[in-house]
């Protein structure tokens, strides 16, 4: 096994985890709900603590790694997740519960850019997508695990073991990645932008809270004040990275087309998949009354066709040009979203698996390339910024799924007087995000042709 290889599938751990820590979460919030005795469009708070921590400390992943090393980093962050993970086993509130994610979380962000750091280096150009493959599919796997088993659990157990599980992964994890990784270190360690930390931190909080109060969830006064706190912040960190020598998050890699292209299409896809993943569970469990383990069967279908799309990958992309996969993905998932708004609760279920697998394929297919195509045209040193940058923007784009979830299911409600009972909830829900997903095909389209053809599979000798 090619040493990339071997690297990526250690690596890939801790995305396992998350995945399934994540996806598990999304399938068990009617029933921790009820078992907390809250609201269950107020769990969003379990699920946007985690995801506002892994932004807000992603940058902080590349200083810790920059002073003890890559390795030492990595298995650090294991650890810290994994005790985030007891903590929510045990929580017996709401609020213990979001603190707990809040660590999780913390954990999460430090592996996210410094795993994907260790694997980026350890590839050439030409085998970029191959070790983000070998990285993905097993994390893949996560996402295929986690609805399934949380649906079962929840059913025949109880909500608290869904994150028990994560700590055998997290101490397997260690093992291999002592075992494994090389203990990669920068030559040359930037001293750390605090001034930027100190804006661009409370600025994030800021604006995921705000944009999350605007459904109505906190009074007006609060969310405008939090809104306009964000755009103060947002404005001042502008003005600081003009003179900083080392932003924390570098916005003049947006310069790079490339780079920037590709950041702003997989943003739009994240977000759309991010807001379909938390739309979906609600509406098969409290419009179409299916069963929590009926439902993590049916999410899994979305992980399968993703696991499809990253093993077909190599050979597709010697027959297709990655432009052409990037553009027919994105827009094919938004059809499948619009095929997928239509669904009855009293469809074969076949016809249910077919289309989420389809939903799952599609959006793999268009990220597999999308992704990449961002560290194509950087330079050795502007890797690691590059790589804080876009694991920032990755965490940063799951939580604004989250509220464009929240924001369609409420104008929804608003638009036709529907209950979280009723199927036209979630059905308008999901052509509203469907039709984002198109404006992602259209930027993938100003992605340069020979820029993407070093992304394909060098071919094999004879």
């Amino acid at each position: 096994m090619r040493s990339y290889r071997a690297i990526a599938l250690t690596i890939s751990t801790s995305i396992f985890m998350q995945f399934n820590d994540s996806t598990a979460l999304t399938t068990a919030v009617p029933a921790i709900a009820r078992a907390l005795q809250v609201p269950v469009l107020h769990m969003d708070i379990a699920i946007l603590a985690n995801q506002i921590a892994l932004v807000v400390f992603v940058p902080a992943g590349t200083v810790i790694a920059g002073r003890i090393g890559a390795r030492n980093a990595f298995t650090l962050a294991l650890f810290v997740f994994m005790c985030g993970s007891l903590l929510c086993a045990i929580s017996p509130s709401l609020a213990m519960l979001a603190l707990a994610r809040t660590i999780q979380g913390a954990g999460g962000a430090v592996m996210l850019p410094i795993g994907r750091l260790i694997v980026v280096r350890s590839a050439r150009k030409s085998e970029l997508i191959s070790a983000l493959n070998w990285l993905l599919v097993p994390g893949i796997l996560g996402p295929m695990f986690g609805p399934a088993m949380s649906g079962f659990i929840v059913q025949y157990a109880s909500w608290h073991w869904i994150f028990l599980i994560n700590v055998p992964i997290a101490l397997i994890g260690i093992a291999m990645t002592l075992a494994v990784v090389p203990d990669i270190r920068e030559e040359k360690v930037e001293a750390f932008d605090r001034k930027g930390a100190l804006l661009l931190s409370p600025f994030i909080i800021c604006m995921v809270l705000g944009l999350g109060g605007m459904t109505g969830r906190h009074p007006a006064l609060v969310t405008a004040g939090l809104l306009l706190a964000a755009l103060l912040l947002g404005r001042a960190y502008f003005v600081h990275v003009r003179t900083a020598t080392a932003p924390i998050l570098d916005l003049s890699l947006m310069r790079i087309a490339s780079f920037r292209h590709s950041m702003l299409a997989s943003t739009i896809l994240r977000m759309a998949y991010g807001a379909s993943g938390f739309i979906l569970p609600l509406w098969f469990q409290l419009a179409m009354h299916k069963s929590s383990s009926e439902t993590g069967i049916l999410l899994v279908m979305t992980s399968f066709g993703a696991l499809i799309s990253r093993v077909t990958a190599g050979p597709l992309l010697r027959i297709a040009h990655p432009r052409t996969m990037a553009i027919f993905g994105a827009a094919g998932l938004g059809l499948m979203m619009l095929v997928n708004s239509s669904l009855q609760a009293d469809w074969p279920q076949p016809v249910f698996l077919l289309l989420l697998l389809l939903q799952g394929l599609a959006v793999a297919g268009s990220l597999l390339v999308i992704a990449p195509a961002a560290y194509v045209d950087l330079s050795p040193e502007q890797m690691t910024a590059g790589t804080t940058f876009y694991a920032t923007v990755q965490q940063l784009t799951m939580s604004l799924g989250v509220i464009v979830g929240l924001w369609t299911i409420t104008a929804m409600r608003w638009f036709t007087g529907a209950t979280p009972q009723d199927n036209a909830t979630y059905s308008g829900s999901m052509v509203a995000i469907a039709c984002m997903t198109f404006l992602a095909a259209f930027i993938a389209r100003k992605l340069d042709a020979d820029t993407l053809a070093a992304l394909r599979p060098e071919a094999r000798p004879a």
